[in-house]
């Protein structure tokens, strides 16, 4: 019995050894990092100026894999398959903890089949009315509206989309009644504005910078906690309506398969960090209307839960009305 204690000890110690040793190497060949969208939007961009940096800091070369489809589901049920080996990293957005209520082929549990690493970027919305209204103020468009209830409309770039779920946030909680128009992504949105289908959009600031400058649009509101540096005339939907709380952006977070190892996960922290701390890259980032936002892993996962807390009963209220 004492020779048998004396062996196992020795293989668990053994294989502390190697786990210990499998983690001070890592990485030592090349890391996926799965982006749940095609390429050349703006967070395939972004995400790939911030893949550039931590590569830097950990010595090891960062591929880009595309997988795009069903609104980030196949990429978030593909990735909560993968070898928990560090190996495979994800670029979630803010519909990983908000697609179970949107379809049916969700096939993980945000907060049970992930290794939560930290926060990413934050790709917050402005609400851009066409200039043909003459409308300027928060004020002058909520009056607007109220006159003439159902006259005005307001478009998305399709069901369950995140600027989808602002703007009915907003109608909910603001008690405004507009027509809701859907498309097939943000350029159709565009082309509706440009050409009059519509009056409104909540859109990133990457879509809609060109139309503000070419005078095509005014910015009445962001959806921000508070006003943004880029834009500080710009107010928020809380000081200019009166909603507490209000807040809908895009955001996205670094996961991991369920189950990497802590000391892996660990040095993907601490990467992170280093890379929070970079100007650089938070001045390509703004550029592409987009903040550096790289959190801790407790707080990436409070802000999934109060993303889901925020919004879930948006998506089930107007899925009645479907």
């Amino acid at each position: 019995m004492r020779k048998s204690s004396f062996i196992a000890a020795g293989l668990a110690g053994l294989m502390s050894i190697t786990v210990s040793a499998q983690a001070e190497n890592y990485p030592d060949r090349a890391i996926s990092l799965i982006i749940p969208y095609a390429p050349g939007g703006v967070t395939d961009v972004s995400m790939r100026l911030v893949a550039q940096k931590l590569e830097q800091h950990l010595g090891q070369t960062i591929v880009v894999e595309n997988k795009a489809g069903a609104a980030t589901t196949i990429a978030s049920n593909y990735v909560s398959r993968q070898k928990p080996d560090g190996y495979t990293l994800y670029a979630a957005s803010v519909s990983l903890p908000l697609n179970k209520y949107l379809q049916k082929n969700v096939q993980y549990d945000a907060f049970k089949d992930f290794t939560i690493l930290s926060g990413l970027v934050d790709s917050p919305f402005v609400l851009e009315v066409s200039s043909a209204l003459g409308i300027k103020t928060m004020d002058e468009l909520v009056k607007k509206m109220r006159e003439n209830p159902g006259k005005y409309t307001a478009g998305a770039s399709g069901v369950g989309a995140m600027n989808h779920i602002a703007t009915e946030s907003w109608l909910q909680r603001g008690k405004l009644d507009a027509l809701l128009v859907q498309y097939q992504g943000g350029a159709q949105v565009r082309m509706a504005i440009l050409g009059g289908d519509i009056h409104m959009t909540f859109a990133t600031l990457n879509e809609a910078l060109p139309l503000k400058n070419d005078g095509k649009v005014e910015f009445i509101a962001v959806t921000t906690p508070k006003r943004l540096n880029a834009y500080p005339d710009v107010p928020t939907i809380k000081e200019s309506m009166g909603l507490d709380n209000f807040e809908a952006v895009f955001w996205t977070a670094l996961v991991a398969p369920k189950g990497m190892d802590q000391a892996r996960a660990d040095k993907i922290r601490v990467a992170m960090q280093k890379v929070a701390q970079d100007e650089d890259l938070r001045a390509k980032l703004e550029l592409q209307g987009v903040t550096l936002n790289i959190t801790d892993a407790k707080a990436t996962v409070e802000r999934m839960k109060a993303s889901e807390q925020a919004f879930a009963p948006i998506i089930k209220a107007f899925q009645k009305e479907q």
